[in-house]
C-alpha cells in the first residue's frame, strides 16, 4: 500500500518506505458514526439522524536513520511540516493509495529513543473536522475545434467519453455511495456556459473570455470566475436560478450534455468513511 502526508505547501512525507515506517496503519482507517436520538412512546428510544463528528486517529511510526544528520533531519521535517500546516490553519492530506483524508497532526509522542542507533517510535494524532477519505475522479470534455485539430493524441486524462464530431451527449457512471460532491471548471471564450449531468442543469450567465474559467463547488458553495491574468471574482449571483447549482451528481450512470465548443472539467468526489485497502 502507498501511505503519506501531504503537506498544504506540496511537501510529501512517506510513512511507509525509507527510515519511516509506520506500524499497524489500519488504525487510520477506523470508521465511526455519530446519532441523535429521541425517546419514543413507551420508553422506546428512536434514532432521528447519523452524523460524522471530527474525528481523531493515531499512528504509529519507527524512525531508523543511517546517520545524526538524517535522523535530524528526518524530524525535523516532519516538526516543520506539521506545524506549518497548523500555524496556517491549511489542512494537509494523509493518503492511503488513491484516496486522502484531510487532516491536521495535532500531537507527537516520542518513545523508545535509541542515540546510538538514531531511532525513536513516534505516535502521530491526527485529526479531520472532515472524516472523510476521498478519491478525485477527472472527467474532460475540450471543445470541438480542439479535438478536430488533435484526433487521436494521447491526452493525460482518463475519461470515458468518444469525442467524435457529430455528439456531444455522453454517459458517465459515479460509483460513489450515493450522491457526490463536485466541482465544475467552464473555460472560455463562451457566454452563458452550461453542462446538464443526468436531470440537472449547471449554468452560468456569464461572459468568458479567451484565457478565463468560472468554477461551481459544491463544496464549499462558491462560485467563482477567474480573469486571464488570475483575478478572481465572486460570481455567485450569476448561476442560473432555475436549477438549484449545487446540486451533487447521483450514484450510478447518467448522460451528460454541454455545447459542442465549450470546455468543461469536471472533478467528483468519492467520500467513503473507508478507503480502498489496497
Amino acid at each position: 500500500m502507498t501511505l503519506y502526508y501531504e503537506c498544504s505547501d506540496g511537501t510529501i512525507i512517506d510513512l511507509m518506505g525509507g527510515d519511516i515506517v509506520a506500524q499497524k496503519p489500519e488504525t487510520l482507517a477506523s470508521n465511526s458514526w455519530e446519532y441523535t436520538s429521541i425517546s419514543g412512546v413507551g420508553g422506546i428510544g428512536k434514532i432521528k439522524s447519523f452524523y460524522k463528528d471530527t474525528q481523531e486517529a493515531k499512528l504509529l511510526v519507527a524512525i531508523l536513520a543511517d546517520n545524526k544528520d538524517s535522523f535530524n533531519a528526518i524530524l525535523y521535517q516532519m516538526h516543520k511540516c506539521f506545524d506549518r500546516d497548523i500555524r496556517s490553519a491549511k489542512p494537509g492530506k494523509l493518503w492511503w493509495n488513491s484516496f486522502y483524508k484531510e487532516v491536521f497532526a495535532i500531537d507527537n509522542d516520542y518513545e523508545e529513543f535509541e542515540e546510538l542507533f538514531e531511532s525513536v517510535e513516534k505516535t502521530i494524532t491526527f485529526v479531520s473536522v472532515y472524516p472523510y477519505w476521498v478519491r478525485e475522479t477527472k472527467y474532460v470534455f475540450f471543445p470541438a475545434e480542439i479535438e478536430e485539430e488533435h484526433t487521436g493524441f494521447d491526452y493525460m486524462f482518463d475519461y470515458m467519453f468518444d469525442y467524435g464530431i457529430s455528439g456531444y451527449s455522453k454517459v458517465i457512471t459515479n460509483e460513489c455511495i450515493e450522491a457526490s460532491n463536485f466541482k465544475i471548471r467552464f473555460y472560455g471564450p463562451f457566454q452563458n456556459p452550461y453542462i446538464t449531468i443526468g436531470e440537472n442543469t449547471y449554468r452560468l450567465t456569464a461572459t468568458l473570455a479567451s484565457g478565463e474559467h468560472a468554477t461551481i463547488d459544491s463544496k464549499t458553495k462558491k462560485i467563482t470566475q477567474v480573469s486571464a491574468i488570475g483575478e478572481e471574482t465572486n460570481i455567485f449571483n450569476l448561476r442560473d436560478r432555475k436549477h438549484y447549482i449545487f446540486t451533487k451528481i447521483p450514484e450510478g450512470s447518467m448522460p451528460v450534455t454541454k455545447p459542442k465548443s465549450l470546455g468543461v472539467e469536471i472533478m467528483v468526489y468519492d467520500e467513503r468513511g473507508e478507503p480502498d485497502w489496497i
